[in-house]
Parts: C-alpha cells; structure tokens; sequence
C-alpha cells in the first residue's frame, strides 16, 4: 500500500468535546439564571449550528450576551478539557492510520496547553507526527493546512466541524466527515464534503478495502 498522508480534527474525531462543551455551557446559564436545554436538545442545537439566541429563547438581549461570552470564555479552559475523552476505538484506529504514512492533527481550539495535557492524559500524543492550532483567520487556516499537507499527491482529511472541513476543501485536500462530529452531515454537504463515516473504525476498515467511496474523490494511495 502506497504512502497515506492523514490529518484528523480534534474535536469529533479523536475526542468526544461533548462534556467540555456541556459543561461550558451550564456555567453560562447558571450566570444568567436560566435553566436552558437538556444535553441532547443542546447538542442538537450546536450541531446545526443555532445562534445562540435559541439556547435561551426567552431571554434578553443582555442575557444572551453574557450567556455567550462565559460560554466563549470557558468552552476551551484548561480544567474543562480534562472533561475530554476519547473517541471509541480511537488509539487503534490512529496507529492504522500512522501505519499507513503520517498521521497529524489539527484543530480550531488556540489552548495548546490543554490539548497537550488531554492527549498525554489519553496517551494519544505518541500517534501524531504533527499537531497545529490552525489560526482564527480562514485565509491563514487554508493556507497552514497546505503547510501540512506539504508535497504529497494526496492528502485525506477527517473533518467534524464545518470552519474545519470547509478550510480542507479550500485547501485542496480530499475530505471526509464523521457522522457522530459537531455538525450534522447535511451541514458538511453545504461545504462540499459528501463521504461520511460513522467512526474513525469504520474509516480505517474503509482505506484498507480501498473503499470506492474514496477514490470517487480523489483520495489514490
């Protein structure tokens, strides 16, 4: 099998944000004394992108922004990423990949730090050649994932967000969502991105058949 390059999203591929994001957002209704949604409508509610009006929708205009700027404040904190865990199968699936070239990460959270403790606490760190904050900036985000991608022919990206996937689809790159990510599929469509997978299992299992799937966009190796 010929060289893979591989770079996967940190959140919702290799880790389950749910509990961080859950709990980031409880602290933001507790300041505003609102009880707000149950953890799937929440859920929900993030993965189809809702403003953030719907999360309190009798609330204020001032409620709302101070409900968002505690969230904003607290979603990528240091002490509620130790909320993180694993996707299932996630180490496994991630040496497959390793195995099959080089395998990096990226992702939209700026907290290194945090993302460094998580992914020793995890032991998931010793699978990843590289590991990149991509900028906030979607003009400097393409351009540093073409960094990654370097000179391969090929890169296959695995995307769980739609900033993410859409910056990868700008950059060149042949990409796949996960159906289980912080966007729904249909929102990943809306960016280009039609392959989906259930997990990172289901994608490992995928590239050893040479799914038809992936050569129909591209992804030779």
């Amino acid at each position: 099998m010929s060289y893979l390059n591989t770079i996967v999203e940190y959140e919702g591929v290799v880790i389950d944000v749910l509990p961080r994001y859950w709990a980031a957002h409880r602290e933001g209704m507790k300041a505003v004394k609102f009880e707000g949604p149950t953890q799937a409508e929440f859920w929900r509610l993030w993965r189809i992108g809702s403003p953030d009006s719907t999360f309190l929708p009798i609330g204020k205009p001032h409620h709302v922004a101070e409900y968002t700027r505690i969230r904003n404040e607290r979603i990528n904190a240091t002490d509620l990423m130790a909320l993180d865990v694993a996707q299932p199968g996630a180490s496994e699936n991630l040496r497959v990949l390793k195995q099959l070239g080089a395998c990096h990460l990226a992702t939209l959270c700026d907290n290194r730090a945090g993302i460094n403790a998580t992914l020793d606490r995890l032991d998931l760190w010793i699978h990843f050649d590289k590991k990149m904050v991509l900028p906030k900036d979607s003009d400097r985000r393409v351009t540093t994932l073409r960094e990654m991608m370097g000179e391969h022919a090929c890169t296959l990206v695995v995307a769980s967000s739609v900033p993410f996937a859409y910056a990868a689809n700008e950059a060149g790159a042949r990409v796949v969502g996960m159906k289980t990510g912080a966007a729904y599929p249909k929102y990943l469509r809306q960016v280009g991105i039609d392959v989906f997978y259930e997990s990172l299992d289901a994608l490992t299992d995928a590239l050893t058949k040479r799914d038809p799937e992936l050569q129909r966009i591209g992804l030779i190796y």
